[in-house]
């Protein structure tokens, strides 16, 4: 079978080609694509929109497309582009079926709705699987959740906004992009998931899909190691950042000020991933100087999958305080390492993790039940070795690579049967 994937990020190989550093190790999705290699005898093709330029080449029998933009690329066309907030979706397909041309596959699997390439739909007969990811539809609703009026206030009133930048921004565009992703899903009728929650959400919109659980093979390094309780020194909350409001860091950061005020132990907080830098920077900086809590937070960075690994090791627990979200994998990976871990319970979150089984749920957007929890878990060391002893069992049973690829392989056949039968 010729298998043609459309993805959100160029995979290894990609950066490679380009001679630049690769991202976080690769992903699920270069996970997903070894694991299938070894598997079956299915021709892969991958194509992606990426930082730079390239001619379609061969690497390790994958075929690797690049999607173009047409896009302005002058300072003053981009901040009109910016402004317009206008999507590429007719170029964009147009390019992508140029690539289905080229390839000739007999099954598309496009990762995630929050592209145009999923429009595809709408133009081929090749039959077509969607992967389920972040779901823009929901997460545009919760954008704004615990940033501060007076935060988004200074995002209007600065030079990036007006240069079509920001927080505002950005939910602009995430509206243009969840109103294609509805398009999106009511066009296609197969569709992988992971949760209760992305389930629910494609039965509303286009209750004639079918639905196939799919789960996502993790980072190689995240397998091979076991957390182990610390029985002195601080209490160390580890969690990894994004640039997006609704991922919780203002409340993370609240709930460690209300930790702090209560406890007898030293609190830390480490923050992993690319926040420093981004819209949320500022944000952040100045939330945790109003909560007292500078002293107390490091500004990691990103973190290579080694490092991330020796953060897990390290923290007396992970948190997850996002108010909107789906499988994050930051959370499945601190499962799979064996860490406790206090999450929020939005979104795909409580298919997850099962609140005093294997993790500990919080109310999603309050900053109480999560200091709440985090304090659970720092005066009960028992609770916490029974919690991530337990994280690990599931998580090992729910991301094992053979299980994924296999479960992936039917999945692609039944929907090229399905696609033939429904023919004429």
């Amino acid at each position: 079978m010729r298998v043609l994937w459309f993805t959100n990020i160029p995979l290894p190989a990609v950066y490679r080609r380009l001679s630049l550093p690769v991202p976080g190790g690769g992903g699920w999705m270069e996970g997903l694509r070894r694991e299938l290699r070894s598997q079956g005898s299915q021709e892969l093709g991958v194509a992606a929109v990426s930082q730079q330029q390239f001619t379609p080449f061969d690497e390790n029998g994958v075929r690797y497309f690049g999607l173009g933009s047409s896009m302005q690329r002058s300072r003053v066309g981009g901040v009109v582009d910016r402004w317009r907030h206008r999507s590429e979706d007719d170029a964009a397909v147009v390019r992508a079926l140029a690539v289905v041309r080229e390839f000739k596959p007999d099954l598309i699997h496009v990762h995630g709705t929050e592209g145009p390439a999923g429009l595809l739909g709408e133009t081929t007969d090749v039959p077509l699987v969607i992967s389920l990811q972040g779901l823009l539809v929901v997460c545009s609703r919760s954008f704004f959740l615990g940033i501060p009026p007076a935060d988004l206030l200074r995002d209007v009133a600065s030079p990036r906004f007006a240069k079509g930048s920001g927080l505002v921004h950005s939910w602009w565009n995430m509206n243009v992009a969840a109103r294609r992703e509805v398009r999106i899903m009511k066009s296609c009728s197969d569709f992988t998931g992971r949760t209760d929650w992305d389930r629910d959400v494609l039965s509303v919109v286009n209750p004639l899909a079918r639905y196939h659980h799919v789960d996502e093979v993790l980072r190689p390094e995240f397998y091979g190691h076991e957390w182990r309780p610390v029985a002195s020194g601080p209490f160390v909350i580890y969690t990894t950042g994004g640039d997006a409001p609704y991922k919780g860091l203002v409340n993370l950061l609240e709930a460690v000020s209300l930790l702090r005020a209560g406890s007898r132990r030293d609190v830390r907080l480490r923050v992993g991933g690319a926040v420093q830098g981004s819209q949320m920077g500022p944000i952040v900086k100045r939330a945790a100087r109003r909560f007292g809590v500078q002293d107390a937070v490091t500004w990691l960075g990103p973190l290579a999958p080694m490092a991330l690994v020796s953060e897990l090791l390290g923290a007396s627990v992970y948190a997850h305080a996002s108010v909107a979200d789906n499988s994050p994998n930051s959370l499945a990976e601190a499962m799979l390492v064996g860490v406790p871990c206090v999450a929020s319970a939005a979104g795909g979150i409580p298919s997850l993790l099962r609140d005093g089984d294997d993790g500990l749920l919080c109310a999603s957007n309050d900053v109480y039940s999560l200091a709440g929890r985090l304090a659970e878990i720092e005066a009960d060391a028992g609770l916490a070795a029974r919690l991530g002893g337990a994280a690990r069992v599931r998580g090992q049973q729910r991301h094992d690579p053979q299980t994924i690829a296999k479960t992936t392989l039917e999945v692609y056949a039944d929907v090229v049967a399905q696609h033939g039968e429904a023919k004429p």
